[in-house]
C-alpha cells in the first residue's frame, strides 16, 4: 500500500471538499441577504427628463406647517426654479393639473439597510420615498448610488460605512464574513479603517454596539478630520454621557437611549419596576434633551418595528399579514434554518420569536417586558419631540417585517401615535434629514431639488394620506401614478419567480399599493 499517495490523495479532497463549502457557504451567505433574488430590470422605467408645470396646487410651506393653496411650480432640469400664483405662458413643457391635491417634498427614511437586494430602490421611490440613509453601508450600495447620480431609477443615497464592533481575532473574522463587521480595537486600528472609509466615499462611521471605548474615542477624532459624520449606536461600554460629549452626531435608534437608561436602571423585575422603568426613561429623556441639543445630535426613531417585537413573539401570522410581505425580498424573509438570529421573517426564521417550551409564567414576563420595550421608546419619542430635538424618521428596513418604502408610512403614523403632529412627523422625513444629509431637498422651493410626491389628500389633517400618492417627481423626472404601480408589480413577480416557501397564507389580507 503507498501510504504516500493515499495522503496526497486524501489531502486533495480535504482541499477541494473545502473548497466547495466555502463556494457554498458564500453563496447561502449572498441569498439571504437578498442577493440571488431575481433583479428587475430597471432601465424600463427610465422616463426623459422633460421642464414641468404643476399649476393650481395646493404646497407645502417651508417651514412644513400649512399648505399654500393655488400655487404654480416650474420645474427646469431637475430644479425648482419658479414658485408663483401666475398662469404659465404657453410653450411646449410637461403640464400637470395639481386642482385638489397636495404637492410634499418627497419622503427621506433615514434608517435603512439595503443588504444586497437592490430591487428594494424601486420599492422606495414607488412609495414616495426619493431619499434613504444607509446604514450599514457596502462597496456594492457606493456602486448603485453613481449609478443613481448617472440616471438610475432610484432615491438619493446618503451612506454610512459597515458596522464597526471591537472583537478578538477569531470572532472578529467570523462577524467580518457572515455579518459584514469591520473589526476596530485600538486607536490604530481605527484611525486606519475611518481614512479608508473616507477615500471610498462613504458619508459616515458606523458605530456599533460592541465598539470599545479606545475604538470610539479614536473613530470620532479621526472621522471629523476626515469630514465623515459618526452615527450609531450607544456602545454597551461606554455611558449615554460618553456619546452625548463626543462627535456622534445621530442615535439611531430610540432604543438605543431607551437601553443606555436601562442599563443604569436595573432589572426591571415585575410588572411594578417595568411602570417605573417607563417613568424612569422619561425623565432621563428631559434630563438629556438640552446636551442633545447643545451638540446639535439627531435621534432616528425606528418606533414602529420596536413596537412590533412583541407583538412577533405573540401574534406574529397577523403582523405578516398586515405588511406587503409579497414585496419583501424571499431571500431575506425566508432566510436560513440553519442560521439562528438572522433577518428571517417567517414562522421557523423569524428572529423575533418566542423559544419552545415555555412556561405561561415565562411567556407573562416575556410579554411585559417586551411590551414595556416598545412603550418606553414611545415615551421618550414623545419627550423629545416636546423639547425640539432634531428627530430623523427611519423604519430599520429589511430587519422583519419593515418592507422598504412601505414601512416608512408606518413609521409616521407611530410618530403620530407618539404625540407629534402631523407636521412635525412630515418635516422629520423631508426638512430636517435632508439638512442633516446635506441634501438639496426636502423642502419646495425655487433652488432646491425637485425629489416631490403629488398627494391626493391632506397629510396635515391625517398623516396616513402620505399613502395616497398619485405621482412621484424623482430629480424633476415624472413618475405617475400608472408607472409605480408597474415598478411594484415588478418587484412583486421578480419576487414570485425566487420565492422557496409560500405565503399565500399571509397575502389574502395584505394592503397592496399605497393608493
Amino acid at each position: 500500500m503507498n501510504w504516500k499517495k493515499i495522503l496526497k490523495y486524501t489531502l486533495m479532497v480535504m482541499i477541494i471538499g473545502t473548497v466547495v463549502l466555502v463556494i457554498l457557504a458564500n453563496r447561502n451567505m449572498t441569498q439571504i441577504y437578498g442577493g440571488l433574488t431575481e433583479v428587475v430590470d430597471h432601465n424600463q422605467f427610465k422616463v426623459k427628463s422633460n421642464d414641468v408645470w404643476i399649476y393650481n396646487v395646493n404646497i407645502l410651506s417651508q417651514d412644513g406647517n400649512a399648505f399654500i393653496p393655488n400655487q404654480n411650480l416650474l420645474i427646469e432640469n431637475g430644479i425648482i426654479t419658479l414658485i408663483d400664483t401666475l398662469t404659465m405662458q404657453s410653450k411646449e413643457i410637461h403640464k400637470i393639473n395639481g386642482t385638489g391635491k397636495f404637492l410634499i417634498p418627497g419622503l427621506i427614511d433615514s434608517h435603512v439597510h439595503l443588504f444586497k437586494s437592490q430591487n428594494d430602490l424601486l420599492l422606495y421611490v414607488a412609495n414616495g420615498v426619493t431619499g434613504i440613509r444607509e446604514l450599514i453601508g457596502e462597496e456594492a450600495h457606493l456602486e448603485w448610488r453613481e449609478e443613481i447620480r448617472n440616471g438610475r431609477i432610484g432615491p438619493d443615497m446618503y451612506i454610512a460605512s459597515p458596522r464597526l464592533g471591537s472583537f478578538g481575532a477569531l470572532e472578529g473574522f467570523f462577524m467580518s464574513w457572515s455579518q459584514g463587521f469591520n473589526n476596530i480595537r485600538d486607536t490604530e486600528e481605527a484611525k486606519s479603517k475611518v481614512k479608508e472609509y473616507a477615500q471610498q466615499g462613504y458619508d459616515a462611521v458606523k458605530i456599533y454596539s460592541y465598539l470599545n471605548k479606545e475604538a470610539f474615542e479614536a473613530v470620532n477624532r479621526v472621522a471629523i478630520e476626515e469630514g465623515l459624520d459618526v452615527v450609531g449606536h450607544v456602545p454597551f461600554g461606554l455611558t449615554i454621557m460618553d456619546v452625548l460629549n463626543s462627535n456622534q452626531s445621530d442615535i439611531a435608534h430610540l432604543e438605543e437611549l431607551m437601553n443606555a437608561f436601562r442599563r443604569e436602571y436595573g432589572d426591571l423585575e415585575n410588572q411594578e419596576g417595568a411602570d417605573k422603568f417607563i417613568e424612569y426613561a422619561a425623565k432621563r429623556t428631559e434630563e438629556i434633551a438640552p446636551l442633545l441639543i447643545k451638540n446639535d445630535i439627531s435621534v432616528t426613531t425606528t418606533l414602529w418595528l420596536t413596537k412590533s417585537f412583541v407583538r412577533q413573539k405573540f401574534e406574529l401570522d397577523k403582523i405578516l399579514e398586515e405588511v406587503e410581505l409579497v414585496h419583501e425580498n424571499p431571500g431575506i424573509s425566508e432566510w436560513d434554518k440553519m442560521i439562528p438570529q438572522g433577518l428571517g421573517w417567517l414562522p421557523e426564521v423569524n428572529r423575533y420569536k418566542l423559544n419552545d417550551g415555555l412556561s405561561d409564567e415565562d411567556r407573562a414576563w416575556i410579554k411585559i417586558f417586551w411590551t414595556t420595550y416598545g412603550d418606553a421608546c414611545q415615551v421618550i419619542l414623545t419627550k423629545l419631540a416636546e423639547t425640539g430635538i432634531k428627530i430623523l424618521a427611519g423604519t430599520d428596513t429589511n430587519l422583519p417585517p419593515t418592507v422598504p418604502g412601505f414601512s416608512l408610512h408606518d413609521e409616521l403614523i407611530s410618530m403620530n401615535n407618539a404625540g407629534m403632529t402631523p407636521a412635525q412627523v412630515l418635516q422629520s422625513a423631508t426638512s430636517i434629514p435632508a439638512n442633516r444629509m446635506g441634501h438639496n431637498s426636502g423642502k419646495i422651493a425655487e433652488g432646491f431639488k425637485a425629489n416631490l410626491v403629488l398627494l391626493e389628500t391632506n397629510p396635515l389633517d391625517n398623516i396616513s394620506n402620505t399613502r395616497k400618492i398619485n405621482t412621484v417627481f424623482l430629480n424633476g423626472k415624472v413618475l405617475d401614478r400608472t408607472r409605480l404601480d408597474q415598478m411594484l408589480d415588478a418587484v412583486k413577480k421578480a419576487n414570485d419567480a425566487s420565492r422557496k416557501v409560500s405565503i399565500d397564507h399571509y397575502t389574502s389580507g395584505s394592503r397592496g399599493h399605497n393608493h
